[in-house]
């Protein structure tokens, strides 16, 4: 009985190899066709290709992933945070800052030697239309122009409904505010006299001047509106990073024209001009990396992602 099992069951293999044995038995071939034909087919079924609208949602998924939209930092936790960039930002420059400190020192000092003869230069080649021209200017460093900028920001923000614009309106409050003490101090450590009144400077000194206000705050908001609404995107095309850098170049034009205007009326040294539109830059610059840093840390703190019928957020502490 076991061999004859053996004999058809080698006999099937041949015949599904498509090699019939020579001789077989009536009886085995019966039984090979009631098996072949009893038995089920099989047939390999391709997987189901995704539906056109999850395959879509799905793309829209990884995009919304990859690029969530950046929280705008604003309110009092925030200037804080900004206060203790700016004290701490001296305490770590890397070997670019360390350099770029180097060399506003060392033009400040060029300036200082050479301050009187830049003064006589300056004063030979007035003009009557060209000083109409430099009061028009020095409309960017009035002490009102900051603010009725954060005001009209602020009140924007209601209308476009993005927080960016509040956070403009606190970032112009906080470059003046913040460059404002600076130059305060800078005006105490190297107090100079007017040059209508004469060419003293003392070290610590009660009375005086220094470092010019008026071109620190036009130079105080030229960052903050530079990098909020005029730094190219990857997105723009010819034409809108034209008109940005256009925009940008007229901002910094106007703060270097109010600081060229206090040298015409001979109400600042070149030196106290260059430290005031240096403090506001620098200050400008610094808060606006702060809020980008803030923006950064919330972003990997917190992160969401949605698909079709799924969400998921998660928080880091």
């Amino acid at each position: 009985m076991k061999r004859k099992q053996l004999r058809w069951l080698s006999s099937f293999l041949l015949c599904l190899l498509g090699f019939p044995p020579l001789s077989m038995s009536q009886e085995s071939v019966s039984s090979i066709r009631e098996f072949s034909e009893s038995a089920p087919s099989v047939r390999e079924t391709p997987e189901p290709s995704p539906p056109a609208d999850d395959a879509r949602i799905g793309s829209e998924t990884e995009d919304l992933t990859a690029s969530p939209i950046p929280e705008r930092p604003y309110g009092f936790h925030q200037i804080g945070l900004d206060a203790k960039y700016l004290v701490t930002r001296p305490a770590h420059l890397d070997r670019n800052g360390i350099l770029k400190l180097a060399m506003t020192f060392g033009t400040a000092g060029v300036l200082y030697v050479y301050r009187e003869e830049i003064r006589d230069w300056v004063q030979s080649h007035r003009d009557p239309q060209r000083d109409e021209f430099l009061d028009s200017a020095r409309v960017m460093g009035k002490g009102a122009t900051a603010p009725a900028l954060a005001l009209i920001a602020y009140g924007s923000s209601f209308i476009t409904k993005n927080p960016r614009e509040k956070e403009t309106s606190v970032l112009l409050l906080e470059s003046v505010g913040f460059s404002s003490v600076a130059v305060g101090i800078e005006q105490w450590v190297l107090a100079s006299e007017r040059p209508r009144e004469g060419t003293d400077t003392d070290l610590f000194g009660r009375r005086g001047h220094g470092a010019s206000g008026d071109a620190m705050l036009a130079a105080s908001i030229v960052p903050i509106l530079s990098r909020q609404y005029l730094t190219p995107g990857a997105e723009d095309g010819g034409g809108e990073r034209f008109a940005k850098l256009s925009a940008a170049s007229l901002l910094y034009a106007g703060a270097f024209l109010t600081g060229y205007q206090r040298m015409n009326t001979d109400a600042h040294w070149a030196p106290d001009v260059f430290l005031g539109l240096v403090t506001g830059f620098s200050i400008g610059q610094m808060l606006c990396d702060s809020h980008e840093a803030s923006r950064a840390e919330t972003a990997r703190r917190f992160h969401f992602s949605t698909g079709p019928g799924t969400f998921q957020a998660t928080l880091r502490f």
